[in-house]
């Protein structure tokens, strides 16, 4: 069964969907995280903010500031989910939205299309926060030396450790204490953001846990 089958947790017609549209278009930064954060019912939600019935090409020049494409779970519909909201509104490079994006996370939502991350990159090229919490979200990630074509120069040039130490990890694995982070993650599921402060670690290593970002990747 496609998702066009499911009825979506928040559809286009509830009251919720209305309030993040409406805050959407108004580019209300504090609304969006809010309406995320606090009203919707659970991490891994459906939320439908499109049912226009037209075939959407992932290839297609679309309108600027529209979530679609991959950052969806199909393209006949925009059904979204929370992270790819959040994550989306990674460009303004606010605090606001990488502790969203990581409390998303920490929370059980499920991660991005692995084949999203181009357009994660596009999006949030001058957040590099951002793309540490999401990148940091997957055991492996095979990094793609064609991802440096989204990344503007002078965006790469202003955060340059960062952006070396993502293309360093093209053709190799990652570090062996990233791959417990994630073994231990993955037991936890959602309760992550209660269980890992109650463990006999240190509280560099709880961050380390909770996707605290660090600037660069290992």
């Amino acid at each position: 069964m496609s998702s066009s089958d499911c009825l979506p947790d928040h559809p286009l017609s509830s009251d919720l969907v209305r309030r993040l549209k409406s805050a959407l278009d108004a580019r209300d930064e504090e609304t969006v995280r809010t309406v995320i954060c606090t009203q919707v019912r659970h991490v891994d939600a459906v939320i439908e903010l499109a049912n226009d019935d037209w075939m959407k090409d992932p290839s297609a020049q679309l309108p600027p500031g529209v979530l679609l494409g991959l950052w969806t779970l199909e393209y006949t519909r925009e059904l979204t989910t929370p992270l790819c909201i959040a994550a989306a509104r990674g460009h303004a490079a606010c605090v606001s939205h990488l502790r969203t994006v990581q409390a998303l996370l920490n929370h059980g939502s499920p991660t991005l299309w692995p084949d999203a991350f181009p357009k994660v990159l596009q999006t949030c090229a001058p957040a590099p926060a951002v793309i540490e919490v999401l990148f940091n979200a997957y055991p492996q990630l095979r990094v793609s030396e064609s991802w440096r074509e989204v990344i503007p120069e002078e965006v790469f040039q202003a955060h340059r450790p960062f952006y070396q130490s993502l293309f360093a990890l093209a053709g190799s694995p990652r570090c062996l204490l990233h791959l417990c982070r994630c073994a231990i993650r993955r037991r936890f599921g959602k309760q992550c953001s209660r269980l890992v402060p109650l463990l006999p670690l240190p509280a560099t290593l709880q961050s380390y846990l909770l996707l605290e970002p660090e600037g660069v990747l290992h």
